[in-house]
């Protein structure tokens, strides 16, 4: 079973009016390898995603994933604050963390089932919602947690507080989780929030 995890911040107004970005990306990438190379169908997958969000002004868990690896990857990929998990090593220190910090744990951010949605107000287009409706929670094999604008400070202060008794394994987290929301509260508008994406998926032997 193969892990990874993304903790970053994130401007949903930024993403979601992102398609000329994407769309730039995707023409590179098919010049450079092709139509069908795994890049220009991600990218394609991207921008489709985008679209959609767009359109329908609503995001399930699956879908704000995707969408927080398509900033970190593309569209704001060299402006943005992140940490990422990877590897069965990536997947022991974060778990070791999260354990190490028991029931005190920031479950908008690192939530351990369920789910629920939340309003981001993201502008587009005239005469739509100015709003957008993201799912947070655990769906399968997904792991979203989002804190939006209002949260940002008490979020902050959490992290700040809890890493002097937190665990050896928890203080790097939560030195993250700090850091990453003092940047996202700097450069904050109401569609700013830090938002982990997590996925488990089964490994794919080489042949």
């Amino acid at each position: 079973m193969g892990w990874r995890g993304l903790l970053r911040v994130v401007d949903f107004q930024t993403v979601l009016t992102s398609q000329p970005a994407v769309a730039a990306a995707l023409d590179k990438a098919q010049r450079a390898g092709g139509t069908k190379s795994p890049e220009a169908k991600a990218l394609r997958e991207g921008y489709q995603l985008v679209a959609k969000v767009l359109w329908t002004r609503r995001a399930s868990i699956p879908r704000v994933h995707d969408l927080a690896w398509l900033d970190h990857a593309v569209v704001s990929a060299e402006t943005r604050l992140g940490r990422v998990w990877e590897s069965e090593e990536g997947r022991a220190s974060f778990v070791a963390a999260e354990e190490g910090l028991g029931e005190d744990v920031f479950r908008e951010l690192f939530p351990k089932d369920g789910a629920e949605w939340i309003e981001i107000p993201v502008q587009a287009f005239a005469g739509i919602s100015p709003t957008v409706k993201l799912e947070r929670g655990v769906f399968g094999p997904y792991r979203v947690g989002i804190v939006p604008e209002p949260q940002l400070r008490s979020l902050y202060d959490w992290a700040a507080k809890t890493k002097f008794n937190a665990p050896p394994a928890a203080i790097s987290v939560l030195g993250e989780v700090e850091a990453l929301s003092a940047a996202a509260r700097r450069g904050a508008g109401p569609s700013v929030a830090v938002v982990f994406a997590g996925y488990s998926f089964e490994d794919v032997a080489a042949e």
